[in-house]
């Protein structure tokens, strides 16, 4: 198992903690999602095969240079830890039906980190799940000054067509019939929810810590359901140090995938 998503007790949100549980198996995964192989990355993750495709010599060279392992680079670390949520976002999901937008290769991108649908068993829409990702050293400092304010942004209805843009095209790739119909009768302020994920430090990984973490959610997007308001958090004693070492598996990574498909 590469990595393992645990719920933490905590009233307003549904919460849940990461723990990287092999670091090669989740490097091999970033590695094809860099590779932009992100639909077997998601076969693994739904159990529905392992058949891995053939890795491309150009696209070593697009993966490589994302990473920049030879320095630090907020870039480069902010993409590395959209990729893992975008992994744990699937590892939670699990057999539920829903659809989750593509992971990011483009550093710096100023869309929606990603958008999760969530969908019933007759495939209507029951929710549409905004995430902001966060690899920082101060997590806290963070989430109040970006995080918060695009959460009270969004509640309050701004970026709306942009979301039903989004919206629109993870319907289509879920095949979701009379997809106008759906759009058009959509009340956003009752299916949008929220999820932040962050890195963090060890303390962050208790109760405690997690609740104050994470203060003042139910205050940014109000209402009685916690679900509405995922948070997640990896602990890390340094992440600049880990991502620095991460980013060379994933680089290792890479090779061994290329040498493996000739």
């Amino acid at each position: 198992m590469s990595l393992s998503i645990n719920p933490i007790e905590n009233s307003s949100t549904s919460g849940f903690v990461w723990t990287v549980e092999d670091e090669d198996e989740l490097a091999r995964m970033v590695a094809r999602v860099y590779l932009g192989h992100w639909n077997h990355v998601q076969k693994i993750l739904m159990k529905l095969g392992k058949g891995a495709p053939p890795v491309a010599d150009g696209a070593v060279i697009e993966a490589k240079a994302r990473l920049n392992v030879n320095g630090t680079s907020w870039h480069r670390d902010g993409l590395l830890f959209q990729a893992i949520s975008w992994i744990a976002a699937h590892k939670l999901s699990g057999s539920t039906p829903s659809v989750i937008s593509l992971p990011h290769l483009i550093p710096a991108h100023k869309g929606f980190d990603g958008i999760q649908i969530e969908l019933d068993d007759q495939h209507e829409l029951r929710g549409v799940l905004v995430f902001e990702d966060k690899a920082s050293e101060n997590a806290r400092a963070i989430i109040t000054s970006e995080v918060w304010p695009e959460f009270r942004l969004l509640e309050s209805g701004a970026r709306e067509t942009e979301l039903m843009q989004e919206t629109t095209a993870l319907l289509q790739r879920g095949q979701v019939p009379d997809i106008d119909q759906i759009i058009e009768g959509i009340v956003w302020k009752k299916i949008r929810k929220f999820r932040v994920s962050v890195t963090g430090e060890p303390k962050h990984g208790t109760v405690s810590g997690f609740a104050k973490l994470f203060k003042d959610y139910e205050a940014v997007a109000p209402g009685t359901d916690p679900a509405k308001r995922r948070a997640e958090v990896i602990c890390l004693a340094d992440v600049r140090v880990w991502l620095d070492a991460f980013a060379q598996r994933v680089e290792q990574a890479i090779d061994k995938e290329k040498s493996g498909s000739v």
